[in-house]
């Protein structure tokens, strides 16, 4: 007996961590101009959120990593904006076994009012209670970054980079970890639709 408990145990933990292992993100981009190696980049958020100007410094390694050189004065400039968006929900609402009212009358004399529903067929009630529309997910939560690469001298683009992930696989921080080093090694490249893992 302990050895079934043991082994439902271990399957368990082993599917929750392979699920988390290949939680994927998304990466797409466009290439406008070539991007020459050992470029120097400005890197710009779009707005000076705590979490932006961490996420700076990540960039900022994460070029200097691929040979780039990271600089105030430099033509090219890196701008990123981060984007949060919440998900919808669809459903039958609440199920209501039991609801308390006051009377109109607002004498005292009368006692709340109780209602026990017995049997509901949308929401369901004490003889059914798993309602048949239940709240399910029509679009997930995602976590999103924007990434543009211009020349400040001639105004034109080189290159335009996102990627997205479904926000329930981990913390923003441990997502931008994974994202910003797939997305620096798409800068001048064309990518169309490329997942790659995201560990949690």
């Amino acid at each position: 007996m302990r050895s079934v408990i043991f082994l439902v145990a271990f399957v368990s933990v082993w599917i929750l961590a392979t699920a988390a292992v290949y939680a994927e993100a998304l990466m797409n981009a466009v290439s406008f101009q070539p991007v020459p190696a050992g470029s120097a980049i400005f890197v710009r958020p779009m707005d000076n959120s705590d979490r932006n100007l961490i996420m700076q410094k990540d960039f900022e390694r994460a070029l200097q990593s691929k040979g780039y050189i990271i600089s105030k004065d430099a033509d090219l400039i890196l701008t990123f904006e981060t984007l949060d968006a919440a998900g919808t929900w669809a459903g039958g609402g609440p199920n209501r076994i039991v609801e308390l009212s006051n009377n109109h009358d607002q004498s005292g004399t009368d006692a709340p009012r109780v209602h026990l529903n017995l049997f509901n067929s949308a929401r369901g009630g004490l003889l059914n209670p798993n309602r048949k529309d239940a709240t399910r997910t029509v679009t997930p939560s995602s976590f999103r970054i924007d990434v543009t690469l211009d020349n400040k001298t001639d105004g034109k683009r080189h290159w335009q980079g996102w990627s997205s992930v479904d926000t329930n696989v981990g913390s923003s921080r441990q997502m931008t970890n994974v994202m910003i080093p797939i997305i620096v090694d798409g800068v001048g490249q064309t990518i169309n639709e490329k997942s790659f893992p995201l560990l949690p």
